[in-house]
């Protein structure tokens, strides 16, 4: 890593050791959701990629402890269907339209920033396929946020939700949804049946990898 992308990095990666920390020490699942929605309202919704950015620091690190402490607070939120969500403009709104955006969880708001036209460029294949592979294999740490995630992608992209989804991002998250709730699919299974049709995806570089949090 570059002494400029260190420079960058350190200051996330201390944010999320100090989160992790914090989670592990609050014995209350609804302050520990608390805290952790929290964070993305002070991040604000033009901000919430570093939220996601966090998330896959975890996913990325040897820390078996901090990995399934996260995973286990987003089945949690899962289960009372409030995990901590950010916005993207529909696709059928103009980009300053704050009445035509709406919540989106980590996966969903990865796969409408891949696939349409949003207030962000989209996001280049290959790093929504790294992206989603790491948040997939820290999520199915706890197998009730598989379940219920994928039950609640399959119910949202069977609902025709006026203005939210292009039938481009209906496809891949119903796709996805499909073979995330597969006996014995992989992250990797997943991301290929999301994206299906195209070469397999060369995992990107590990980048900012931390081996304890």
């Amino acid at each position: 890593m570059s002494a400029q992308l260190q420079s960058l990095a350190e200051p996330l990666l201390e944010t999320t050791r100090r989160l992790v920390h914090a989670l592990q020490q609050e014995p209350s699942t609804e302050l520990r959701l608390a805290l952790a929605k929290r964070i993305v309202r002070q991040l604000g919704d033009e901000a919430y990629p570093v939220f996601l950015k966090m998330l896959l620091i975890v996913a990325e690190s040897e820390d078996a402890a901090a990995k399934q402490c996260v995973a286990d607070l987003l089945a949690a939120a899962a289960q009372r269907m409030d995990l901590p969500a950010g916005q993207l403009s529909a696709w059928g709104s103009s980009y300053g339209s704050v009445q035509r955006r709406r919540l989106l969880g980590p996966i969903e708001y990865l796969t409408v920033w891949y696939c349409q036209q949003t207030q962000r460029p989209m996001l280049d294949k290959a790093l929504y396929a790294d992206a989603m592979r790491k948040l997939l294999a820290l999520f199915e740490l706890n197998p009730q946020l598989r379940a219920h995630y994928a039950g609640k992608l399959e119910a949202e992209v069977g609902s025709e939700l006026e203005g939210t989804y292009t039938r481009e991002t209906r496809d891949i998250l119903g796709r996805l949804a499909q073979r995330w709730r597969q006996a014995g699919s992989t992250p990797d299974d997943v991301v290929q049946a999301a994206i299906r049709g195209t070469a397999a995806v060369t995992p990107m570089p590990p980048g900012w990898v931390v081996h304890q949090l």
